[in-house]
């Protein structure tokens, strides 16, 4: 094993202990609807087109917003808009036009199937800055996954609408799985053609509707090829932002090519969620009732956020099975939480295992 490496992780191991300890909040998802117009395979959350019940208000959420500019500085809080398909939220724009007031950059990730020029308006007079755009493969493999009518020409041509007016980033975002793996080429070719400034590929966790879809999961091969593919891709590509959205740990010959971070999971340490209901938890994708930590109707934010959140912060509870005596646990401390089955009491999925490494030597 790499001595270099081995003291690279160890560093970072240093590094994260203290991001622990400080926990300052600098990434703040808000699931402003679990609205959708399209019934996507994959979706963690399961939406559709019926609305639940108790979803905030306008003056609710702007008041969650206020108290959090109060109590934190707002500018160093990305706020990244999230559903459901958040531009079925009708006051989306008013209330981004006031977070954006009261000192929050944002952006907001969309499926990009109703983004006209009327809407681009909207965003630029909000403030936002970055705009993210589901884009799962060629014609065929994205109608696919994105079920709806005619989902890849309205969503390339949003992108193609956003890239024109010029926003500071506009972002792809590939969901990796068995029917697109192979066309990452075409893909590629594809964001370079519709001209946006990032390319980011993710794989998908075992929730929601994606559960009950086989063909969204990598086996070992193919997850070899993809950690291969994005880190090759990310030394040639120069004008293209590429990465690998945080799945988990891969080992020390693999992170740090695929990430411009080593790994490490930061839900509830760095980033926190206000969902459609006004829950307090980390991560949107993360089971609710086991991971909520307050309500923003009825609790303070950051009394919240600095009181609470252990179940986040100290993950010594997830040090069981394979994971107790595994040599990588200081640096892995059992993978994203999102791959965590709550119920179980286990690991959903563990990367070194799937790719054949060794859990007890690190010779």
């Amino acid at each position: 094993m790499n001595i270099f490496k081995i003291g690279k992780l160890k560093l970072w191991q240093e590094y994260c202990k203290q991001e622990v300890a400080e926990h300052k909040l600098n990434y703040l998802f808000w699931e402003c609807t679990l609205r959708c117009n399209l019934h996507c395979r994959h979706c963690g959350s399961s939406c559709g087109d019926v609305l639940p019940p108790g979803e905030l208000t306008t003056e609710e959420i702007k008041k969650a917003f206020s108290e959090i500019a109060r109590d934190f500085d707002a500018k160093k809080i990305m706020v990244a808009v999230t559903g459901g398909e958040a531009l079925l939220r009708p006051d989306l724009f008013e209330v981004m036009k006031y977070a954006n007031g009261s000192g929050f950059p944002w952006g907001m990730v969309t499926n990009g199937t109703l983004v006209t020029p009327e809407i681009i308006g909207k965003m630029k007079d909000a403030g936002m800055t970055s705009v993210s755009v589901s884009l799962d493969g060629t014609e065929a493999n994205h109608t696919w996954q994105r079920i709806g009518q005619d989902t890849f020409k309205r969503a390339t041509n949003g992108i193609r609408l956003l890239v024109a007016a010029k926003f500071p980033i506009v972002e792809a975002i590939t969901c990796a799985n068995k029917r697109n793996i192979k066309e990452l080429d075409a893909i590629y070719a594809l964001c370079k053609e519709l001209g946006v400034t990032h390319w980011r590929m993710f794989s998908i966790s075992p929730v929601g509707r994606a559960r009950e879809c086989e063909e969204m999961f990598l086996d070992a091969g193919e997850w070899k090829y993809l950690l291969d593919y994005i880190a090759k891709k990310r030394k040639a590509e120069k004008k293209i932002k590429i990465s690998f959205c945080e799945e988990g740990f891969f080992g020390p010959e693999a992170e740090g090519t695929m990430r411009d971070q080593l790994f490490f999971c930061w839900a509830g340490i760095k980033v926190a969620s206000i969902l459609y209901n006004g829950d307090i938890g980390a991560c949107p994708i993360l089971p609710r009732e086991q991971t909520k930590q307050g309500n923003v109707r009825t609790d303070d934010f950051a009394k919240v956020w600095n009181e609470k959140f252990q179940l986040f912060r100290d993950r010594d509870w997830r040090k069981v099975g394979a994971c107790e005596k595994c040599v990588w646990w200081d640096f892995c401390q059992g993978n994203s939480l999102h791959l965590w089955d709550f119920n179980e009491k286990k690991l959903n999925l563990c990367h070194l295992e799937l790719l054949g490494k060794d859990h007890e030597n690190i010779k």
